[in-house]
C-alpha cells in the first residue's frame, strides 16, 4: 500500500465526509444496487459512508479496510444505528472469499490508492474470484488530471480544538503516471499543538482505456462507464470521476461441470471487445 489512514487522517475524514450526509455517490450506489439481493463486498469501506446507507436499505454488505482506525469508526457508526455487519481488516490485493458475493463495489476513487498496475490487477483478480458467476463489479476511478500548483491549507474547528491539513509537497511521476503528496495533519487545542501526523498519499492515474483493459485482463466482460455518478452521462476528459461497471461471466462447462474463474482450466469467450460500453 502507498497510503495509511492514521488517527488524525481518520478524524479529518469524519469531518470532511461525515456518515449520513447525502453525497452524490451514496445516492448513485444505492440506486445501482437496488436489484442486488445477495451479499455485497465493499473494499476500502472506510468509516461506513456508503456501507451504512446500503445496510439501512436492506442489503447484506460486508466491509473491508486495511486501516484499523477507519474500521473502528465504522464499527461505532454501525453500533450507533443498531447495525452489526461483518467487517474485515485486510488488504484488498490479497483478500478473497471464493464465489461469496453478488457484487463488489469501490466508491470514492479508492482504487487509485493502489500502487501501480500490478497491485491494481491483483485487486481486480481478487474481486473476480470473490464474485459469483454473473456477479457485478462497480468501481469509481478518478478522471481528474494530476494536481499542479499550490494547495491551500484546510481546517476544521470543533470547540477548543482545531484540525489543519497542509500539503507540504507534491510531485508527479510521469513514467508511473502517479501523483504523490506529503500531507501534514495537525491537531491544536487552545493554540497548542497536541498531535501531528504525516501521510504519504500516492494516487495512480488511469485513462479509461487503460482501466478497461485491466478489467478485461482480470476476466470481466460487459464493461461500460458512467460519469460523475450520473447513470446516463457518457465519460469525458473533463469529468471528475468515472464509474466502471463490469460483470464476471458465467464459467463455461466441461464434462457437465462449471469451472471457477481464475483456475488454470478456465476459458473466457474470445469474441471481440466487451459490449455495452459508453466511451467517447
Amino acid at each position: 500500500m502507498s497510503w495509511e489512514y492514521g488517527t488524525l487522517a481518520t478524524e479529518v475524514y469524519e469531518f470532511d465526509k461525515p456518515v449520513g450526509r447525502p453525497f452524490a455517490d451514496v445516492e448513485y450506489y444505492t440506486c445501482e444496487l437496488a436489484d442486488v439481493t445477495g451479499p455485497i463486498l465493499e473494499p476500502a469501506t472506510g468509516t461506513g459512508r456508503i456501507l451504512i446507507p446500503l445496510l439501512e436499505a436492506g442489503h447484506q454488505v460486508e466491509g473491508l479496510d486495511s486501516s484499523p482506525q477507519m474500521l473502528a469508526c465504522c464499527r461505532q457508526h454501525c453500533s450507533d444505528r443498531g447495525l452489526d455487519p461483518v467487517l474485515h481488516e485486510a488488504d484488498m490485493t490479497v483478500f478473497v472469499q471464493l464465489a461469496a458475493y453478488e457484487a463488489v463495489i469501490i466508491p470514492a476513487g479508492s482504487i487509485a490508492l493502489l500502487d501501480g498496475r500490478k497491485a491494481t490487477l491483483q485487486a481486480l483478480t481478487c474481486f473476480r474470484d470473490s464474485l459469483v458467476p454473473g456477479g457485478r463489479l462497480v468501481v469509481d476511478v478518478p478522471a481528474s488530471q494530476p494536481a499542479a500548483g499550490h494547495e491551500t491549507t484546510r481546517y476544521w474547528q470543533r470547540g477548543s480544538c482545531l484540525w489543519t491539513v497542509q500539503t507540504m509537497h507534491t510531485e508527479y511521476d510521469a513514467a508511473a503516471n502517479q501523483t504523490t503528496r506529503f500531507l501534514r495533519y495537525d491537531k491544536w487545542q487552545d493554540g497548542t499543538l497536541r498531535m501531528t501526523e504525516l501521510q504519504v498519499l500516492r494516487l495512480q492515474h488511469w485513462n479509461y482505456k487503460e482501466f478497461e483493459d485491466l478489467l478485461a485482463e482480470a476476466g470481466f466482460t460487459r464493461i461500460f462507464v458512467a460519469a460523475d455518478h450520473k447513470s446516463a452521462a457518457n465519460p469525458r476528459a473533463a469529468d471528475g470521476i468515472w464509474t466502471f461497471h463490469a460483470t464476471l461471466p458465467h464459467a463455461p462447462s466441461v464434462g457437465g461441470q462449471q469451472l471457477r474463474s481464475g483456475h488454470a482450466s478456465t476459458r473466457y469467450d474470445p469474441v471481440g471487445s466487451p459490449v455495452g460500453r459508453h466511451l467517447w
